[in-house]
């Protein structure tokens, strides 16, 4: 397995925690989803093996970066990124891989920040699912936002509103997540809900703060930013669609509405995985396989 260490990055707002897996080779820097963390990573990381070094923060206001004050926004979360390779003196990545939100967060990051780039691969998540921009000018527009938004994520939101009196109870939550259900339940997903637990019992919660989660909300998907940084894109992009959602249902993204999504993109191309959910695309041992095999293809063969 690749070695694997956490550190702190002082950023605008606070401290960000960030995680490297692997010391050499061609450099994969990953974002992950609106209410996840860096753990979700694990499974590519050990698929990918030490010829690799995988980079994943914590995003402000997650995980061990929940005390930053702000701002928030897939802007911020890009100049994270630029902030965290300063700090390890990365000049340029090979990958920004992200998914979910994150898919967000690299298209802002490759149009703001072309040099620091080589290619993007967008893990169910990066292109707008539909044309929400009319929203921002109705008086109610954070109420609709935020209904939508539930109604999507359904449980991985419900939790924030929730305390649990010990560990076992929060795993019994997740484990009756559809998502999880079956062979879906893995040493992978263990870790991921362990990570995103704190406090103390009786009065155990997600260390996900829901101001900042607003906020990337609106910006991810209100907002005109995203639109606009993916016709800006110079860089190969890559999309792997997940053949199952996040409730473990129908697929977060329609073909159709993918391929409207991304025609301005200008180097684009897809891939549907047929086994997997929005989640167990990369935190389970089968998808991050597939998703390892198309980082390498992707590379062209930099790494075996």
């Amino acid at each position: 397995m690749p070695a694997y260490r956490t550190f702190d990055v002082a950023v605008t707002g606070g401290v960000l925690r960030a995680a490297v897996w692997g010391t050499q080779g061609p450099v994969v820097l990953c974002s992950h989803g609106l209410t996840a963390n860096h753990t979700e990573f694990q499974a590519l990381a050990d698929q990918l093996g030490p010829g690799f070094r995988i980079i994943a923060p914590d995003h402000r206001g997650r995980g061990h970066s929940n005390q930053i004050t702000g701002p928030w926004g897939m802007a911020a979360h890009a100049a994270d990124l630029v902030a965290l390779l300063d700090h390890l003196e990365i000049r340029k990545v090979d990958m920004l891989l992200g998914h979910s939100m994150g898919g967000f967060v690299a298209a802002v990051t490759a149009a703001r920040y072309p040099e620091r780039v080589g290619s993007v691969l967008m893990v169910d998540g990066g292109v707008p699912l539909a044309d929400l921009s009319f929203i921002r000018y109705l008086p109610f527009s954070d109420w609709f936002t935020q209904r939508l938004v539930r109604r999507i994520l359904g449980p991985s939101l419900a939790r924030l509103d929730m305390t649990f009196d010990s560990r076992e109870a929060y795993t019994t939550f997740w484990k009756k997540h559809p998502a999880f259900a079956g062979d879906s339940w893995s040493k992978y997903v263990e870790q991921y809900i362990a990570y995103d637990l704190g406090g103390s019992a009786p009065n155990l919660r997600s260390t996900m703060r829901k101001e900042p989660l607003w906020q990337d909300v609106r910006t991810q998907m209100v907002e005109n930013l995203v639109p606009e940084s993916l016709t800006q894109i110079r860089c190969p992009v890559r999309f792997l669609r997940a053949a199952h959602g996040i409730l473990g249902d129908t697929p977060l993204y329609a073909e159709d509405k993918l391929a409207c999504g991304a025609s301005k993109i200008r180097s684009f191309s897809s891939r549907t995985l047929e086994s997997v959910n929005h989640f167990t695309i990369l935190i389970s041992e089968r998808g991050a396989k597939i998703v390892a095999q198309e980082v390498r293809v992707m590379l062209n063969g930099a790494a075996v």
